[in-house]
């Protein structure tokens, strides 16, 4: 049986090599494996996932390096909206 491009271990491996890629320099690299990850989390988890939260956060972080610090802001910002709508703001 196979996963799939769209099952959760998929989408955590590609998360991850994304983010290695990221802590090696290579954002040029990074940057289409985080968008494909936070795309489809979207879509298979929603939103308000925390493996989704955990996504927009990540590609935030990319921003960040990239020196796109509105775009960074922005994310984060979903991803602190997202975590207290799921958990609480305490």
């Amino acid at each position: 049986e196979t996963l799939g491009d769209r099952h959760s271990d998929t989408l955590a491996s590609i998360n991850s090599l994304g983010f290695l890629l990221m802590d090696k320099g290579d954002l040029d690299g990074a940057e289409p494996l985080l968008r494909e990850a936070l795309e489809a989390r979207r879509e298979t988890l929603g939103d308000r996932h925390p493996n989704t939260l955990t996504s927009i956060n990540n590609l935030g972080l990319l921003l960040k390096d990239q020196g796109d610090l509105d775009g960074a802001e922005a994310l984060y910002r979903e991803a602190m909206e997202g975590h207290r709508e799921t958990l609480g703001d305490r």
